[in-house]
């Protein structure tokens, strides 16, 4: 067997593994970049390969979680609205300091948010 033969495979298997990974991560980040809530697998998966990127979405879990249970204990549309325009705004006050891919993110988690909570049964009791 040829010793020099196997190097450069085992090089290009590497380097396609590199390129899934890559690619897996870049499916995750748009997944985040869209407010969309990542699945326990991709969690995982971030937490394997990019800790920073899952402690990022670990952040942006829990803030769109805690902004999820303040919807649903507003007792006017104009409420919820209201308390929609103040996190965006919070979220953009952020931004004048130096915008970043983290705080778009947080953003549209917040937009995706809301346009559930609207969809929903809840909302449309709400006066």
């Amino acid at each position: 067997m040829n010793v020099n033969s196997v190097q450069p495979v085992s090089n290009y298997l590497k380097s396609m593994q590199q390129g899934k990974d890559g690619s897996r991560l870049a499916s995750i980040r748009n997944v985040l970049m869209m407010g969309k809530k990542l699945s326990s697998g991709e969690m995982n998966y971030l937490q394997r390969y990019d800790p920073n990127l899952h402690n990022q979405a670990m952040s942006i879990s829990k803030e769109r979680q805690a902004y999820e249970d303040a919807l649903q204990h507003s007792r006017s549309k104009a409420a919820a609205d209201y308390y929609h325009t103040f996190k965006l705004m919070q979220i953009a006050g952020q931004l004048k300091h130096g915008g970043s891919e983290e705080l778009q993110m947080r953003a549209n988690a917040i937009q995706e948010a809301h346009r559930e909570f609207v969809r929903s049964s809840k909302y449309a009791s709400l006066k």
